[in-house]
């Protein structure tokens, strides 16, 4: 299963709306109700693109400088308060696994501002041009998200329902707005795609169907303005997961690095579509390539990604069947990284799996179990009780 932030399939229709960087198509720019100059616009139009571009690189305070400036200078725009919850989510569930109170706080307040704002804003124009509605919806998204995973459901359920009919609302008042459709589309494909127990209930909730979920998500890919590349990552997640077509998935991530030349995070995503294509000979050489840019101190290649890199590198070694020398690479990561991250926990179970094709079953099961005594994310859990009832095999 493809991990990072394009995982969908586990995911409750609830908490997959708006995850990544979406924003809204601007065609009318308004500044104290009045249409702003052509330089003023670019300005506007700048200082969006600027942002969204520093949170692919990772470079959190350059994009929250630009949102801020962005809010500061456009203050009737729903967007700047928007731009800035979406930066703390971004850094949040990139750097800190969801688990980090002061910077969920500011979080968490930065949403409830960008969607009072949003509502304000729907008040006293009527949104002419649904970009308060798409706004609104966006602000709620992301609230819905970090609620879903703290596992308060009602709440999701409530702040999920309000941003899918806020993104609804915006198509239908601008139909052109095509990043408003990421959102609705991601309900419909994921609704179409959940267990039969709760598929019913979503579909007469959400609506919609696969299909249709795909053509929105696509729409967003081709059309959208600022939500394009948000887009190419949940199609990523769906070619990976759904489709089990990673080469097809790959070629989307060969566009992001392209487009992002130098972005540490499409350079990990690609590792983790070569994981899943089980392509170990690229696998290896990409994880040497970020390992050896983050030892000559390249921009953006902090040294605290470095374990990740390590985690590809030996998960090559175990996919070509030396699990000994994968053990050696997950036991340097364990020694030198005392963190408290997803991929120290990746790190645990990958090396259960690794002694456990060396015949040593009782070191697998203490790092199953310690897999189990760490916080559960992307169902690591379930994977490490699998392993504690069936032993790993090549």
């Amino acid at each position: 299963m493809l991990l990072f932030h394009i995982n969908m399939k586990r995911a409750s229709a609830i908490s997959v709306l708006l995850l990544l960087l979406t924003g809204p198509s601007v065609t009318t720019v308004r500044a104290d109700d009045r249409a702003v100059s052509a330089p003023m616009a670019t300005d506007y139009d700048r200082l969006i693109d600027d942002g969204l571009r520093a949170l692919y690189y990772l470079d959190y305070s350059k994009a929250n400088e630009d949102f801020r400036e962005l809010t500061d200078r456009f203050p009737a725009s729903p967007l700047g308060p928007y731009a800035v919850a979406t930066g703390w989510w971004w850094e949040l569930t990139n750097e800190f696994d969801e688990r980090n109170p002061a910077l969920e706080k500011q979080f968490l307040a930065a949403a409830d501002r960008a969607a009072a704002f949003a509502r304000k804003s729907i008040k006293t124009s009527g949104d002419p041009d649904g970009e308060a509605h798409l706004c609104l919806g966006g602000a709620l998204g992301l609230k819905a998200r970090w609620e879903a995973i703290q596992g308060k459901w009602l709440a999701a359920y409530r702040d999920g329902k309000q941003a899918f009919d806020a993104q609804e609302q915006a198509i239908a008042v601008n139909p052109k707005m095509y990043d408003a459709y990421l959102g609705v589309g991601i309900f419909h494909y994921y609704t179409a795609t959940l267990p039969a127990v709760v598929k019913v209930l979503a579909k007469l909730i959400f609506g919609g169907n696969k299909q249709q979920g795909l053509d929105e998500i696509r729409a967003a890919m081709d059309k959208g303005r600022f939500s394009r590349t948000a887009a190419r990552l949940f199609m990523v997640g769906i070619l990976v997961n759904d489709d089990k077509n990673p080469s097809a998935g790959l070629a989307l991530v060969r566009e992001g690095r392209r487009e992002y030349p130098g972005s540490p995070f499409f350079h990990l995503l690609e590792m983790l579509v070569l994981d899943e294509a089980k392509d170990w000979d690229g696998l290896e050489r990409e994880a040497d390539d970020f390992l050896t840019r983050t030892k000559k101190g390249e921009p953006f290649y902090n040294p605290i990604y470095e374990h990740r890199a390590l985690w590809s590198l030996g998960n090559a070694a175990l996919g070509r069947g030396d699990a000994a020398r994968a053990v050696e690479i997950y036991d340097g990561i364990l020694r030198d990284f005392p963190l408290e991250d997803r991929w120290i926990t990746m790190t645990y179970l990958n090396r259960g799996r690794a002694y456990d094709r060396l015949g040593e079953r009782d070191k697998a099961v203490a790092d199953y179990r310690a897999v189990l005594k760490r916080r559960n994310v992307w169902g690591l859990r379930d994977k490490a009780k699998h392993f504690l009832q069936e032993a790993d095999r090549p």
